[in-house]
């Protein structure tokens, strides 16, 4: 099973911008980005990032157990514009540091069922997390026709310069 993921870098940008900035309580920023899903061959899928979405202050709550945590408000927003624009949405955050990354326990934990309800309202397109380091990228993704979750194998950022994530 292949999963290349391809992220404008003007999209990229944008996230990393905002994903930086500091929050009034929240260790760490999150968004979403919006994808649209192809199938090249057998077994082989393309998700295309095509928008990005962060998540409106007044939608973190106030956790300190974690580094940021978003509440049912920022999850049936995604899940909204999942039915309305027809795109998967993947929920990304920053891991803040050189190199691969990957996901901490906690991510482990939390954001497989917020993906699960991505996945239900839209069943056709892949949703999942991505999680960027300064200059690396770490997806899984649920994709259509496959139960189970994928890891990307390809992380593309797509402009000048083109940058290979994963």
């Amino acid at each position: 099973m292949k999963v290349e993921l391809r992220i404008p870098s003007t999209i990229r940008a944008e996230a990393l911008k905002d994903l930086a900035r500091q929050h009034a309580f929240a260790f760490e920023r999150v968004g979403f980005l919006a994808a649209t899903t192809t199938l090249l061959g057998l077994d082989h899928h393309l998700v295309l990032i095509t928008d990005y979405h962060p998540v409106p202050d007044d939608h973190y709550i106030d956790d300190p157990s974690v580094g940021a945590c978003i509440g049912g408000a920022a999850i049936r927003a995604a899940m909204q514009r999942v039915i309305d624009e027809g795109k998967g949405q993947l929920h990304v955050h920053l891991h803040d540091h050189a190199g691969p990354t990957g996901p901490s326990f906690t991510d482990r934990k939390g954001l497989p069922p917020v993906v699960r309800s991505l996945a239900t309202v839209g069943p056709n397109q892949a949703s999942g997390y991505l999680l960027f380091s300064s200059d690396s990228a770490w997806a899984e993704l649920r994709v259509p026709g496959v139960a189970a979750p994928v890891l990307a194998t390809k992380i593309t950022s797509v402009g000048f310069p083109l940058l290979f994530l994963k």
